[in-house]
């Protein structure tokens, strides 16, 4: 909404989700919720990455004072003694050096800047889960029609089906690495047949149409970095990266912007000076996050200890 996007991803046509849906064990019929967290718009949305990473730059190329290079490569981090002065960049074959107050590394997990800079890992958690996706159409909830995310849980797996924009509904599913061993071998016989044993999604999954290829995020161990020094930042997965069985990672990316962009303007503005800036940033950033990042570690290692299950 502080983005002014609101009409444009509703545009794309992702349902509204107001209610949300629990099915546990064998019962194919679903504890009734309402939305996780819908903020003041009272709903959620669930929409594909690609169209709405475009209406993002795009609103960005608009912005007076914004230049949007695409296709560039970040090659290595300039300094001025201990202190991130900024970055050379590859573009069409042309190498640029640019200069900046700050230079903010949003690029996930495997950040060039985290790795140019030698970020410290604060903490780390083993890996124990992997989880397999893909889309499909014609799916319809459990009331004939999309209107909330479903979540089908047997033992330690959880079967998801979150409906999306262009009458697409992605279906994920969560594994432990003794299931991923064989998963990863037959990914598309896997898939269909953990999907078969839920039997509250099982047969409207055999009546929709895949879209597209599956596709498939392995076992990753989990990280916090430290998030800023001396003319630099992290943000999003650069910044703290988690399993995404919990499904955290969108809310965490977008609140942990919004966090550095603050404490950016306050630095730059005179508010605040550097160190105080980024220090808030990151006391924000560890009082959102830590306690979804510590559960979503210490449940992830058997799913099947969840209240309820």
């Amino acid at each position: 909404m502080r983005l002014g996007l609101l009409d444009a991803v509703l545009a794309l046509g992702p349902p509204r989700l107001t209610h949300q849906y629990d099915f546990r064990r064998n019962d194919p019929t679903p504890a009734v919720g309402g939305p996780q967290d819908p903020g003041e718009l009272g709903y959620c949305l669930s929409v594909r990455r690609r169209p709405l990473d475009h209406l993002l730059v795009e609103r960005a190329r608009e912005t007076p004072g914004v230049d949007v290079w695409e296709g560039a490569n970040a090659r290595s981090v300039l300094r001025d003694g201990e202190r991130v002065s900024g970055l050379t960049v590859e573009r069409g074959g042309v190498s640029h050096e640019i200069r900046a107050q700050v230079v903010i590394g949003a690029d996930g997990r495997a950040s060039a800047l985290a790795r140019g800079i030698n970020a410290p890992v604060e903490r780390r958690e083993t890996a124990a889960r992997a989880m397999y996706y893909r889309y499909v159409r014609g799916w319809r909830g459990p009331e004939g029609f999309c209107n909330g995310p479903e979540f089908s849980f047997q033992g330690d797996e959880i079967v998801y089906a979150f409906p999306s924009d262009d009458d697409l509904t992605c279906i994920a599913v969560s594994v432990n690495l003794d299931v991923f061993t064989t998963f990863r071998r037959a990914p598309e016989a896997m898939f269909a047949e953990r999907i078969a044993a839920h039997p509250g999604l099982a047969r409207r999954y055999q009546a929709s149409r895949p879209e597209g290829r599956m596709l498939g995020s392995g076992p990753k161990d989990a990280l916090v970095r430290t998030p800023a020094g001396l003319g630099w930042a992290l943000v999003e997965d650069a910044s703290l990266n988690q399993d995404p069985w919990t499904g955290l990672g969108m809310d965490n990316a977008g609140l942990h912007a919004v966090f550095l962009a603050e404490a950016v303007d306050a630095w730059l503005s005179g508010r605040s000076d550097e160190d105080d800036a980024f220090a808030h940033y990151r006391s924000r950033r560890d009082e959102h996050a830590m306690p979804g990042f510590i559960m979503t570690a210490e449940l992830g290692r058997d799913l099947s200890a969840l209240p309820g299950d």
